[in-house]
């Protein structure tokens, strides 16, 4: 009888244990669910002060917990840091850029002045006909990036406003590809143009997309080879609009960071580029509630070789 009194003690034990042991398992499985599941609602939106919170007592979830916090608090601390950092930044910028409009303002005028009453002069005095372009295309073009300086700040700002309507967006690119064909046709580029005769409504603003149509004519203008293309292709999902135009200067790995502001290639400078065009032509894209994407393609050009192709891709909400 005690033999027997020993066996079912044992076999009590066991089954209490057993069921302590599989309680354990699957409450800290539970527990890890949930921590999991507060992990991923915080990752999504890293600019709100959360915090994951202890499902269930237990001291060691609620270590790992605690280190877990303190880190989230640090992420978002560094954040606040960072995003203080942008805004004093732009604000930088803005002043810089305003401070330095009128003086360049003037020095133009002037310039126009010193031509028209000097014309004489300046036209028997080949040197100081050259030295006067030299200076007024400079001009303009610190004209230019003080403009997008001052574009990117001011896009940048929380206070940016995007009003919205129904635009035709295919009539809005022919103006902007008439507007911009001198541009192309001193590039020496070959041309083809694949947008729809009848309109095609978006959502959108107009003036944004003249300026990411402009900012996307004047990188073709710059920086393409032998050829450009434009066209748009409607679908269900939204409009697609693309510019491409083939490249000796960019490789697979610059695409990556064509849209970081100021990011530049040496050959960049040199042909009068901002670093920030593309910058803008994104953040007035996303502004909108679209997209602007680029990827490289390998293809075939007007002589049969292979050649690298950039292709700028616009994503715009239909009607």
């Amino acid at each position: 009888m005690i033999l027997l009194h020993d066996v079912r003690f044992w076999m009590a034990l066991s089954i209490i244990a057993g069921g302590y042991f599989a309680f354990r398992y699957f409450s800290l499985i539970y527990a890890m669910k949930k921590i999991q599941k507060e992990m991923e609602t915080i990752r999504q939106d890293l600019t709100q002060n959360q915090m994951v919170h202890l499902p269930l007592p237990d001291p060691h979830l609620k270590k790992i917990l605690c280190s877990m916090n303190a880190v989230l608090e640090e992420i978002q601390r560094e954040r606040g840091r960072y995003e203080k950092r942008e805004k004093e930044f732009q604000k930088q910028i803005e002043n810089v850029s305003h401070d330095l409009r009128t003086p360049l303002t003037v020095i133009l005028g002037y310039l126009k002045l010193c031509q028209k009453r000097c014309k004489e002069q300046i036209a028997n005095d080949e040197e100081l006909s050259e030295t006067l372009e030299i200076v007024e295309r400079k001009a303009q073009a610190m004209k230019r990036l003080v403009a997008e300086f001052y574009d990117y700040s001011r896009i940048q700002a929380e206070d940016y406003e995007m009003r919205l309507e129904k635009i035709d967006v295919s009539r809005l690119l022919r103006e902007s590809l008439m507007g911009n064909y001198q541009l192309l046709e001193q590039a020496h580029l070959e041309v083809k143009i694949d947008i729809p005769g009848h309109p095609v409504w978006i959502l959108g603003e107009e003036s944004a997309l003249e300026r990411i149509f402009q900012n996307l004519f004047q990188n073709a203008g710059r920086y393409a080879g032998t050829m450009f293309r434009i066209g748009i292709e409607e679908e269900e999902e939204g409009t697609r609009i693309w510019f491409i135009n083939d490249t000796d200067i960019l490789t697979e790995d610059d695409i990556p960071h064509l849209f970081d502001r100021f990011y530049m290639q040496d050959i960049s400078r040199r042909r009068g580029g901002t670093g920030l065009g593309l910058t803008i032509a994104r953040s007035l894209a996303e502004a909108m509630g679209g997209s602007l994407t680029a990827r490289m393609e390998e293809e075939k050009d007007r002589d049969g070789k292979m050649c690298r192709v950039v292709l700028l891709e616009i994503k715009l909400k239909n009607i």
